[in-house]
């Protein structure tokens, strides 16, 4: 009986794999098409993973994730060819040194266990997103921090919800949204990596584009941030984010110090 299961097992896994790599995604309505088929056929893998594996990490909440894009020399997940640790503040609780990866594509947050191997699968979950205050991912030159944006219960979100990197968290706010989108070439899914940046500066989040952009933002101090940004050498039309984080960060001095009694 075990060996049947298994072989069924087997069979019903490959054919789910194979099916997967050739999926193609053009869209909004293909990436919810993605997950109601990997919603439906996931169900019996999860069954099976909790019978043969146990499972008592608090971690695997969510679905089990497939990759997709086997075929595709870009791939959606977070610049997946650097070494880096993970940390995750999961309902509350933080869990640190994980091996995590974001889909850029889905916007989804996949945790990989490779003590949890079941017929050669590597235990990869995409963990439940309502579950998910925050997580860091640790690299050799930086650390990204993101946060799970929502409206909902009092907040305030003007944009799409989801996850978006957290650049800069004072007074003024400054966050980035890491997305990928899809084009076809010779019937392969290449996966296109791009960021949007957006800056609060009162109750709404605004794209920013340019520093012609950010100083319409901060107009109450513009002459201020202008010499500003002369002295410290922004002369670029387009801004990196460290150079956008310090401008916000000596505007927001500057509005505290004009507060002050």
């Amino acid at each position: 009986m075990l060996r049947s299961t298994a072989a069924f097992f087997f069979l019903f896994f490959g054919c789910l794999v194979n099916a997967q790599q050739f999926l193609t995604f053009s869209d909004q309505h293909d990436k919810l098409n993605y997950k109601a088929i990997s919603d439906s056929q996931i169900s019996y893998l999860y069954t099976i993973y909790n019978q043969r594996i146990d499972i008592s990490n608090e971690l695997i909440n969510g679905r089990d994730y497939i990759p997709y894009y086997y075929r595709s020399e870009n791939k959606p997940l977070l610049f997946n060819e650097k070494k880096r640790t993970g940390s995750l503040i999961l309902n509350g609780k933080k869990y640190d040194n994980l091996s995590l990866e974001y889909d850029t594509f889905l916007d989804e947050l996949i945790y990989a266990d490779n003590t949890k191997v079941l017929v050669g699968k590597l235990l990869m979950i995409s963990i439940n997103k309502d579950l998910i205050d925050g997580f860091t991912l640790h690299f050799d030159n930086d650390s990204l921090m993101f946060r799970h944006f929502k409206s909902g219960e009092g907040l305030k979100f003007n944009l799409p919800e989801g996850f978006y990197e957290v650049v800069y968290n004072g007074k003024s706010k400054f966050i980035i949204k890491h997305q990928s989108s899809v084009t076809h070439e010779q019937s392969i899914n290449e996966y296109l990596y791009s960021t949007t940046g957006y800056v609060m500066v009162g109750d709404d989040y605004y794209r920013v584009r340019s520093k012609k952009g950010l100083l319409k933002l901060l107009a109450e101090k513009s002459k201020e941030m202008k010499k500003f940004m002369r002295a410290s050498g922004i002369h670029n039309r387009k801004l990196d984010k460290k150079q956008i984080f310090s401008v916000l960060k000596y505007y927001d001095d500057l509005i505290w110090t004009n507060q002050q009694p």
